[in-house]
């Protein structure tokens, strides 16, 4: 066996070494759809989104300040807008909102009855609007990744309205 053979057959034997020891590299595992449902659920350290006016204080508090904040914003805005009613209405609706992983928000749902969406037509369009009149906010975090996240919470909102004549 010449130098050049035994050089070669030397590399042959050293690539397919590396190659076979480093298959494990290559595996693949499986993770159950209840252990991502297990890591993805809300736990007592993942912290809400927030405002700046809100941080610092205890959880329960910082959430209730995120809260009065969202509130206030949408009752001004919808108080401001005043629309006009068809019929009179009384009833709660649930608005869905969501905080994205930049702390924009956005409406995803409103659960809106036909009387209602009859007296005021124009209603969901506007709730949209008083949702984009809210100031941005600092994301949720999920603590066992340590990174911002999507979060959505409802908001249930009391309709009173009058007939206009």
């Amino acid at each position: 066996m010449n130098q050049s053979t035994a050089f070669t057959s030397f590399v042959f034997i050293l690539i397919s070494f590396f190659m076979f020891s480093g298959c494990h590299l290559f595996e693949s595992t499986t993770v159950s759809s209840q252990e991502i449902a297990k890591a993805s659920s809300w736990t007592s350290t993942d912290i809400g989104p927030s405002f700046e006016v809100c941080e610092g204080k205890e959880a329960d508090e910082m959430n209730t300040c995120f809260k009065e904040i969202v509130t206030s914003t949408i009752k001004e805005f919808l108080l401001k807008t005043t629309p006009v009613a068809s019929q009179r209405i009384e009833e709660e609706v649930l608005a869905t909102l969501r905080v994205d992983e930049k702390g924009y928000f956005s409406l995803m749902t409103v659960d809106i009855s036909n009387a209602l969406r009859d007296a005021l037509p124009d209603f969901e369009k506007i709730l949209k609007d008083a949702v984009n009149q809210l100031p941005q906010a600092k994301p949720a975090i999920k603590s066992n990744v340590g990174i911002f996240v999507v979060s959505e919470f409802q908001l249930p909102i009391r309709i009173l309205a009058q007939e206009s004549n």
